[in-house]
C-alpha cells in the first residue's frame, strides 16, 4: 500500500506542509505574546503616570486644605493634624479593601487579556 512512489511523495508533501504549519504557529505565538506584553506594559506605564500626577495634585490639595483649616481653627498644626488623620483613615480603609479594589480588578484584567483569543472569544 505504501510502496507506491506517489503515496511516498504525498506523505513527504504532507510532512512539509505540517512543518510549515508548525513554523507559522510558532510565529503566531510570538506575535500574540508580544501584543499582550505591549498591552500590559502600556497599562503599567499609564497607571504609573496617572498615580504620579494624581499624587502631586493630592499633595497640593491637602496642603491647601490644611492651611485653610489652620486659618479657620486658629491653629496651623491642628489643620495639618486633621488632614493627616483623614489621610491615615483613608489609608486604613484602602488597606482593608485592597483585595476588592486592587487585586481582583488586576486579576480580571490579566485573565481577560491572556485568555481572550485573537477573534475576541474565550
Amino acid at each position: 500500500m505504501f510502496s507506491n512512489s506517489k503515496n511516498i511523495e504525498s506523505i513527504g508533501k504532507l510532512l512539509l506542509e505540517f512543518k510549515k504549519y508548525l513554523e507559522l504557529q510558532k510565529e503566531f505565538v510570538k506575535l500574540d505574546a508580544t501584543e499582550k506584553m505591549t498591552v500590559i506594559l502600556s497599562a503599567i506605564l499609564i497607571v504609573t503616570v496617572l498615580l504620579l500626577l494624581g499624587s502631586i495634585v493630592l499633595l497640593f490639595l491637602t496642603f491647601a486644605l490644611a492651611y485653610y483649616l489652620g486659618d479657620v481653627l486658629g491653629s496651623l498644626s491642628l489643620g495639618f493634624g486633621l488632614i493627616s488623620a483623614f489621610i491615615l483613615l483613608l489609608t486604613v480603609i484602602f488597606y482593608l479593601n485592597r483585595n476588592r479594589m486592587v487585586i481582583q480588578p488586576m486579576a480580571r484584567f490579566m485573565t481577560k487579556l491572556i485568555l481572550t483569543k485573537e477573534d475576541g472569544s474565550k
